[in-house]
């Protein structure tokens, strides 16, 4: 059993009373993956109190990417907050009890920018090209049955549904979908999506989710061995 506590949109300390509400679902989890959004408009001095809260019932290691919210060129200040492993379109191997989960980070990628991107970041589309090309050959190298992935920005339109539908490709990148399909990660988890109705879905065999804590009300936990297993099922039916 590899137990995962995960979550996203914390926005600290908007929905830290959401998220301490249902802190006892952290006991005796092996690993706690953030995806995005944990502070309210990049105040990193909010981190220390969001970690506080998880600590009262977990010690397991917590690893994040960034989100909208952390703005770029700050991310020094949030590594200050040691106990939080970032991953930046960056991979990482945790070793669980001798199963290697191999993990790789971003903040994903947009299909189209939203409008104070394409105003304000004149190579925006340029970086989210070069973003789509790393997470991809990412995918590509890194090998393994427990390959986690964790971006912000959703990998499919698919647990989009509930926000407006015009919004979606300034939410997530459904051209990541082929990618998915052709590399079979194990999970994907996004979050972003705070009217979320449809939170989880499968492409091709990977279990994608929607963790956004506005959308779900509570932390997500998930034991890997279960999707593993569910996956298997679904590749000997097809």
């Amino acid at each position: 059993m590899v137990k995962l506590g995960l979550t996203a949109d914390i926005h600290a300390p908007k929905y830290l009373p959401l998220l301490r509400a249902s802190i006892q679902r952290l006991k005796n989890i092996d690993l706690m993956l953030l995806a995005g959004d944990l502070v309210y408009r990049n105040t990193y001095d909010q981190l220390p109190e969001l970690v506080k809260v998880i600590r009262e019932f977990s010690q397991a290691s917590i690893i994040a990417c960034f989100g909208n919210e952390e703005w770029e060129g700050y991310e020094d200040k949030y590594k200050e907050v040691g106990e939080i492993t970032w991953l930046n379109d960056e991979s990482l191997t945790v070793d669980i009890e001798g199963l290697r989960v191999r993990l790789i980070g971003s903040r994903g990628v947009l299909d189209r920018p939203t409008f104070w991107q394409r105003t304000h970041i004149r190579d925006i589309r340029r970086r989210y090209d070069a973003r789509l090309s790393k997470i991809n050959r990412m995918l590509r190298e890194v090998k393994g049955d427990y390959v986690v992935v964790i971006t912000h920005y959703a990998p499919t339109y698919t647990t989009l549904e509930g926000e407006v539908e015009n919004a979606w490709p300034e939410m997530g990148c459904k051209r990541l979908e082929s990618i998915i399909r052709e590399t079979n990660p194990l999970l994907w988890i996004h979050g972003h999506a705070h009217k979320s109705t449809k939170p989880e879905t499968w492409v091709g065999f990977t279990y994608v989710l929607n963790v956004s804590l506005p959308a779900r009300g509570e932390i997500v936990v998930l034991d890997l061995e279960e999707v593993k297993s569910e996956r298997l099922k679904r590749a000997w039916g097809s």
